[in-house]
């Protein structure tokens, strides 16, 4: 997305449909909890791109390429395991960023309702 802040305000419209929809009582507290929900949703989602955006997995994933090729038993010989692209070269680069950026955002939105529901 190229304007950051119009999906921020679509996530955070998301929270309140789910606070709305889901919450027993309409509070403060049941709202930080939904909020809680999607931005560690995005962080998550975020962190487990960067692992794999970083290679981490690529030695595993061509070992078990290499491994699978040469112990079959019905080779495909059309079948270019050397070829085929590593999981760090399918993460677009900016993926990572977006799902990090967002959930940083909503977790300091989450930080501020917490804030003010201490506070209070």
């Amino acid at each position: 997305m190229k304007n950051k802040w119009l999906m921020f305000g679509l996530n955070m419209a998301i929270v309140t449909i789910l606070f709305i929809a889901l919450a027993p009582a309409y509070d403060l507290f049941h709202y930080i909890n939904q909020l809680f929900y999607i931005a560690y949703f995005y962080i998550f989602i975020g962190i487990i791109m960067w692992v794999v955006r970083g290679g981490f997995f690529d030695g595993i994933t061509y070992g078990f390429r290499r491994f699978t090729n040469r112990m079959s038993k019905q080779r495909d010989y059309l079948d270019d395991w050397e070829e085929k692209p590593l999981p760090s070269q399918t993460v677009h680069q900016s993926l990572p960023k977006f799902f990090l950026f967002h959930g940083t955002l909503l977790s300091i939105s989450l930080l501020a309702l917490l804030f003010l529901y201490y506070s209070g």
